[in-house]
């Protein structure tokens, strides 16, 4: 009779033990991801690169639709930042011979990348850049305007998520 509880404890505490170390050997566990942006590994490093955090788009060469509307997005993300927004700017990559009606400058500043930073973008993509210069994550918004939504509620997400975080920039 004394037996039966004692084993009971012992399984109460032992239990748990044996089903973390399975779910380890197995793979189960993905890991905890609080991001929704891609990190860059290691990150990049921008040279000319402002002391604020950066919410730098690199378009394709002639800025189609998508370029349009993620840059509309852009602008709609640093808009519900409301008061932190002051502490992110937003910055468009150009390469010299770069002209395009199509995209609003008095929302964007352009910035002119050396050679080596430009032709480690992927086009069409939104980077994080911190005070510091490193591009450390990047999103890319999908054709699809549903998606591209989710995208930009991820981003903002993260952008409130590290300014609260940080205290540089």
């Amino acid at each position: 009779m004394q037996k039966k509880p004692l084993f009971i404890m012992l399984g109460l505490f032992v239990a748990p033990i044996l089903v973390a170390k399975l779910v380890l050997v197995n793979d189960w566990y993905q890991g905890a991801k609080t991001n929704t942006g891609e990190l860059i590994t290691p990150p990049l490093t921008l040279a000319s690169a402002p002391q604020a955090w950066l919410l730098l788009y690199n378009p394709n060469t002639d800025c189609n639709a998508v370029c349009q509307e993620s840059i509309w997005q852009i602008q709609q993300v640093h808009t519900l930042l409301a008061s932190e927004g002051r502490r992110v700017q937003r910055y468009l990559t150009v390469p010299p011979a770069f002209e395009s009606e199509n995209i609003d400058t008095q929302a964007l500043t352009k910035l002119q990348l050396s050679a080596v930073n430009q032709q480690q973008l992927i086009s069409d993509t939104l980077y994080l850049v911190d005070p510091l210069g490193n591009i450390f994550m990047r999103y890319q918004f999908p054709a699809d305007k549903a998606a591209a939504l989710k995208v930009s509620a991820g981003l903002l997400k993260d952008l409130k998520r590290l300014l609260k975080i940080s205290k540089i920039g």
